[in-house]
């Protein structure tokens, strides 16, 4: 897969705020993950009690969590029902400022296309089984 293909445009929004941003879809990641910095602009930004450490990939990395954002969801024109709780990381690349993981992937039926991921049908539904 192409780097671009790992790619999705998103619009997140909270009470009147609402921001565009290129998101990493990583079907490696088993959270979700904002920038502190993105949570912010959306003025949605909850303390944590308790800051933890999430390891990544690399051998040194490892991401600081010291809250959570609520923000709703459009995820490539397709809006996500409800609200989506996202861990806010205070070190998070600069370049990257949103990591959608597994749980979102797998809720919101993304598949992976030679165009990025999509999700598989729209309107997006969710199953409790």
């Amino acid at each position: 897969m192409k780097p671009e293909q790992a790619l999705a445009d998103i619009e997140l929004g909270w009470k009147r705020k609402h921001v565009r941003v290129r998101a990493l879809v990583d079907t490696g990641a088993s959270r979700s993950v904002i920038s502190k910095t993105l949570s912010d602009e959306l003025d949605s930004f909850i303390p944590s009690e308790r800051v933890y450490v999430l390891r990544t990939a690399d051998m040194e990395g490892r991401l600081r969590i010291i809250g959570h954002c609520i923000a709703g969801v459009v995820f490539q024109g397709a809006e996500v029902p409800g609200e989506v709780v996202f861990e806010v990381a205070e070190n998070l690349r600069e370049d990257m400022q949103l990591v959608i993981g597994r749980p979102e992937i797998d809720a919101w039926d993304v598949v992976f296309t030679p165009d990025g991921p999509r999700p598989r049908k729209v309107p997006i539904e969710f199953e409790i089984i």
